[in-house]
């Protein structure tokens, strides 16, 4: 008894003597530090209520790798794979390649010359302009085919007919072609420079117009859509394969007789890149519509500096610890739970994945790669409580007078 009075008196004492020293701020910050000191255990026990509630997992909770205490590991076809950059992939592979560039087409304006002698009158030009059927029609000769033919193949093919009409001996044939025709076709989407190019009927293609276009833009998706102007019959020539490299689902969106050239077709660049296949041509006056995409943000929440939404990186890989960095870092040292949420097609409730921090800078598995749309929320735990009361504490005492 003695001795509580004792203390009580010491107390006491204490007390009288930091209200008469003033050092007021002393007995406040004591104050404080009993008051958080005693709400401590509400805090913990608000924390560990929900984490030992969540003992029976959801049916869409899943684990990064699989954790020593149990629970479901991802499966694999919740994984999301590499994204593909077209900007990686040799375009060059889809060239159609239909010939050299002197080559006769249909369209273009050819002169031919014919001597049977050196005389002036034994000497005749003609100007002439290839047909649709792919001849040209001379004086006195009649119809002869050119089309395909390069200049030198046509001035053997039009000596030829002349001596076997019986119209000259040996004629000395020279063609010339003054002008080319040009395939005019228009070329929008995710390329550099939108707009209407002129192309050579002989390298009339999808990368050849993507190329005029000034290339592909940072934004391009792997679709491009061509839509040429009609079917047109072209029996020598093969129609683009009704995969077109990607065997998972038809791309021709039109005839596809084998004597007809589709008027509409998509293409997946990477896999037909890859599969090198296929004549990917583009008639006069067709479109070319490469795909743009713009993919949704990510959002970054809970215990990082600036939690916020950012640009999903196109072309680009994307991890869970690459997001953390995107907002700061952490804001507690004792973080390390991390919750992935992700909306899968097909499906009415999201997938949540639960992942570490400290797991996913030794583990690929566990720094999980990240989609368009994930949610990637930091979370409490006992141990970031506990942090986050220190800090209060300090905080306390130390914001409003020094002790020592």
């Amino acid at each position: 008894m003695q001795t509580s009075m004792r203390s009580l008196t010491h107390q006491a004492g204490f007390r009288k003597g930091l209200r008469n020293t003033g050092d007021s701020g002393v007995l406040r910050a004591l104050h404080r530090l009993r008051r958080h000191l005693l709400l401590l255990p509400v805090w913990a026990a608000a924390l560990l209520l929900p984490l030992l509630a969540s003992g029976c997992q959801e049916a869409n909770h899943y684990y990064a790798e699989s954790p020593w205490y149990g629970g479901r590991k991802l499966p694999e076809n919740l994984r999301l794979r590499r994204q593909s950059n077209p900007q990686e992939v040799d375009l060059s592979r889809l060239a159609g390649g239909t010939g050299s560039s002197q080559q006769i087409g249909v369209g273009d304006y050819l002169e031919v010359q014919i001597a049977a002698g050196l005389h002036e009158n034994d000497q005749s030009t003609t100007a002439v302009r290839v047909q649709e059927d792919g001849a040209i029609t001379l004086p006195d000769i009649g119809s002869v085919q050119v089309v395909g033919l390069e200049p030198q193949a046509a001035e053997a093919m039009i000596q030829t007919e002349a001596v076997r009409q019986d119209l000259y001996r040996n004629p000395t044939v020279t063609v010339f072609v003054k002008q080319q025709k040009k395939n005019r076709v228009r070329v929008l989407g995710a390329v550099k420079s939108e707009g209407t190019y002129e192309l050579s009927p002989n390298s009339s293609d999808v990368v050849s117009a993507i190329a005029a276009a000034g290339g592909l833009a940072i934004n391009a998706g792997q679709k491009v859509e061509v839509r040429n102007p009609g079917a047109t019959l072209m029996p020598s020539e093969p129609t683009p394969p009704p995969m077109a490299g990607n065997s998972n689902g038809p791309l021709i969106q039109a005839s596809s007789s084998k004597n007809m050239r589709p008027a509409s077709y998509t293409i997946d660049l990477v896999s037909a890149a890859r599969s090198g296949e296929g004549q990917y041509l583009v008639e006069d006056g067709g479109i070319v519509m490469v795909e743009k995409r713009d993919p949704p943000p990510i959002f970054v929440q809970g215990l990082v500096r600036n939690a916020n939404q950012y640009e999903y990186p196109i072309g680009k890989e994307l991890r869970l610890l690459d997001a953390i960095s995107l907002a700061g870092g952490m804001s507690n040292q004792m973080a390390d739970k991390i919750f992935i949420v992700r909306q899968v097609e097909g499906q009415t409730e999201p997938v949540l994945i639960q992942s570490s921090w400290r797991r996913a800078k030794r583990s690929s598995e566990a720094n999980i790669r990240l989609g368009p749309g994930d949610v990637v929320s930091v979370e409490q735990t006992p141990g970031t409580v506990f942090m986050d009361v220190l800090n209060i504490i300090r905080f306390g005492v130390t914001g409003s007078t020094t002790l020592f």
